[in-house]
């Protein structure tokens, strides 16, 4: 996930660059916030000297004369913030107009004189143009040139939506309609003014848009679903941010298949479909199963066998009772099977019949296809599995089920050891619950949140019988420890039996109970199944979610291989990947091209440098550090080589010298890797060095490292000269170069050069000195 950068690092690696790439982690975390604001303003600075000299290239008039970075500035932040995966660099026709038609009149206020100077549609291709140019789009993004063309075509649908009342707050709205009205809405006492006016009904102001408005927010307040979106039917065009999901391992799908085949649950549904038959049976006016039929097709499942005991407090799916039955309905474990096969489009209502859609007979006759249709369609079955024929007491899971149903199996599935039960009820009970009974007792709460506990596990229970999960006892990983050590065991409920997690501890020995169960050795585990991990997957994918697996990049492209492997891969998955795609090509040498024209097409130098670091170490059987000496031989790419392979023996230098090494080896170790380059060779690394720093940091930076540098102005001016004359193939990054101005250079060192003086005059004499009282 180091494609804008890496969240799970700072902001520099380790040569002081900024890797550009794909966000991978929710941003909520602090660290992260620090890593995205650093590459966004990256960016925006690139994009804006981009868009410059582009202009400065054009026709006269052919190009706006700059580029709205406050509007760019927000565009970066709605892929980062209000899309699935949150990757800066992949753009597809939906994120353009979720961003111009939905973020924006979200976000952002435009009064009416200033509408000229907020060109979104521009910037929006702005960013894609320079992307595209510096050749880090990702290469699953739709072709930049369309993206162009519809950004221009929504113009209109934009400037609509900026006014639109569904996106505004009240705040938004009484500024519009105060400009509207020509008060100078920075002018603080105006404003005032106005809105004592208007609250006094002496001016005009739009009474139903303001109705409108004030809907929004106090249905917003307590968290309503509003179809208050551009979408089809008002639905939002925003998307949730998601965890990040691991690659995994998938097992043989032959193996998977004999698992599905083995489950009787599944068995039901196809059992279910092939008994109506395209020929079908009446439905009532509810879509329900006439009653004569419904019993015979329960008796047909067996369905009086039920769940059982497992049922737990689900007690309605214990067993179907044939007796005194006149609705459908009132066979709940039918219910269920038919609703399931329902939502799995097995069967569906035609012309007055519930059938078997013939479509899908070729995923009922294969099983694992089926797992993966059964478990797409099993967070929609929150009616049967939850409220039963009659439920007078509904369920605290009800209202967000099919949410924080697929919440809970991506949680699962992100999980590199078999979950305790406790950890994972109490990140749903802290979701989803909270403390939602604001009038409750503490028992009241309490015992509800049990009775949730118990029918969470007994759904899941219901995926274990199908055997997509598992629940063994067993000891926890110890990256669980804290957060059992955390929970207080009365709050954090074990519904399979909770008192063989509790023990009969109350305190008295000194122990507040929670300890021992980090460490006892039964604690309810909860793991998916290698088939429950295939059906995770597929299901989290058809969320849009990104879920790599191994192998899934074997036909890829170069590029698009490269991308994911910097977005999405571990080092460990990365080098699995690799070894998969080179034996899908025949070998290393019939591999090797791809790589270095998917090279050549990543024109930014720290996204290059990302990219080849990652060949260089992952690449299997030794062929990593082969393939970098050969790079030394292809003229465009030779700087990138060279200053990797400087900065591969540097941090060799470094481990030796850490290793307890004497400083004048690891001293020996670095001088030996300078003396491996020619003069030319030494130039092409000082200009690689100074284009990588100019285009993370831009030229602060620069001053900065002079600021910083022993040498000080004179001898980054003596670099900056051997670099300029070095014939590195960048030659704008070059030309970039040779506009720095180094008598500012001069300037601030000479100023940091008497600030570190007084300094250690300071330190010297033992501190500041105080100045004397005038009497």
């Amino acid at each position: 996930m180091r494609l804008l950068f890496d969240p799970e690092s700072e902001v520099t690696d380790e040569e002081g660059t900024t890797a550009l790439g794909v966000v991978g982690q929710p941003p909520h975390q602090e660290e992260e916030g620090d890593a995205f604001d650093a590459t966004r303003d990256t960016l925006i600075r690139l994009v804006a000297e981009y868009w410059h000299e582009q202009q400065e290239r054009a026709p006269s008039g052919q190009l706006t004369d700059t580029i709205d970075e406050f509007i760019l500035t927000h565009v970066l932040d709605y892929r980062h913030h209000g899309t699935v995966d949150g990757r800066l660099a992949l753009w597809r026709q939906e994120h353009v107009r979720a961003v111009l038609l939905e973020w924006l009149p979200r976000h952002v206020t435009v009064l009416p004189d200033e509408a000229a100077e907020h060109d979104a549609p521009a910037a929006v291709a702005a960013l894609v143009d320079f992307l595209a140019a510096a050749g880090v789009l990702d290469p699953r993004s739709d072709d930049p040139g369309r993206l162009r063309t519809l950004a221009k075509e929504l113009r209109s649908a934009h400037e609509e939506a900026m006014q639109d009342p569904r996106f505004m707050g009240p705040a938004k709205f009484w500024m519009l309609t105060a400009a509207r009205n020509g008060v100078d809405v920075r002018n603080k006492r105006a404003l005032d003014r106005f809105l004592a006016d208007a609250r006094a009904g002496r001016v005009p102001y739009g009474e139903e848009q303001l109705a409108q408005v004030m809907k929004n927010q106090f249905t917003g307040f307590f968290g309503r679903a509003l179809d208050t979106g551009a979408g089809p039917g008002g639905r939002s065009l925003l998307q949730e941010r998601a965890l990040p999901l691991p690659v995994v391992v998938l097992g043989e799908e032959e193996e998977l298949r004999r698992t599905a085949a083995g489950s009787g649950l599944l068995g039901q549904l196809d059992e279910v479909a092939r008994w109506l038959g395209t020929e079908g049976r009446p439905v009532t006016n509810t879509g329900r199963l006439k009653v004569a039929d419904a019993l015979a097709l329960a008796r047909h499942l067996g369905t009086d066998r039920g769940r059982g005991e497992a049922a737990g407090p689900l007690i309605h799916l214990a067993g179907d009772t044939w007796e005194n039955i006149r609705r459908a309905d009132q066979l709940p474990m039918l219910r269920l099977l038919v609703d399931w096969a329902r939502q799995a489009r097995l069967i569906r209502v035609y012309r007055g019949r519930l059938v078997a859609v013939a479509g899908a007979r070729a995923v009922r006759e294969d099983p694992l296809a089926l797992a993966v249709r059964a478990l797409a369609a099993f967070p929609e079955l929150r009616d049967p599995l939850l409220m039963g024929p009659v439920w007078d007491v509904p369920s605290d899971l009800y209202p967000r089920f099919d949410l924080l149903l697929t919440d809970v199996l991506a949680t699962l599935y992100g999980m590199p050891a078999a979950m305790p039960w406790p950890v994972l009820w109490q990140s749903v009970r802290d979701s989803y619950l909270g403390d939602d009974g604001w009038f409750a007792t503490p028992e009241a709460r309490q015992a509800s949140h049990r009775r949730s506990a118990a029918e969470l596990y007994a759904v899941i229970d219901l995926l274990a019988e199908v055997g997509m999960v598992t629940f063994e006892r067993g000891t926890p990983a110890a990256l669980f420890h804290e957060s059992l050590r955390d929970l207080n065991e009365p709050e954090h409920p074990e519904p399979a039996d909770a008192s063989d997690l509790s023990d009969d501890s109350d305190g008295s020995d000194g122990s507040d109970g929670s300890e021992d169960l980090a460490v006892r050795d039964d604690v309810e585990l909860v793991r998916l199944t290698e088939l429950g991990t295939y059906a995770v997957r597929a299901l989290l994918t058809s969320l849009d979610r990104s879920a790599p697996a191994v192998g899934d990049l074997r036909d890829a492209d170069a590029p698009t291989l490269c991308a994911a492997l910097l977005d999405e891969y571990d080092p460990a998955s990365a080098r699995a990947e690799l070894a998969e795609w080179i034996a899908a090509r025949g070998g290393w040498n019939s591999a090797r091209p791809a790589f270095t024209e998917a090279l050549r097409r990543t024109r930014l130098h720290s996204r290059r440098h990302a990219l080849l670091r990652l060949l260089a170490e992952e690449l299997p059987d030794g062929h990593g550090p082969e393939f970098l000496r050969t790079l030394r031989y292809e003229e465009e790419l030779r700087p990138s080589a060279l200053f990797m392979a400087q900065a591969q023996a540097q941090a060799a230098a470094a481990a030796l010298s850490a290793q307890g090494s004497a400083e004048r080896d690891a001293a020996d170790a670095a001088a030996r890797a300078d003396e491996d380059l020619d003069d030319h060779e030494i130039a092409l690394t000082a200009a690689e060095s100074l284009l990588l720093m100019r285009e993370t940091g831009g030229e602060e930076a620069l001053l900065e490292q002079v600021g910083h540098s022993s040498g000080d102005a004179a001898a980054f001016a003596t670099m900056l000269d051997v670099a300029l004359a070095s014939g590195h193939p960048d030659q704008a990054g070059l030309e970039r170069l040779s506009r720095i101005d180094l008598a500012a250079l001069r300037r601030r060192a000479a100023r940091l050069g008497r600030l570190r003086a007084d300094a250690a005059r300071r330190h010297k004499s033992g501190g500041t000195r105080k100045r004397k009282k005038r009497r």
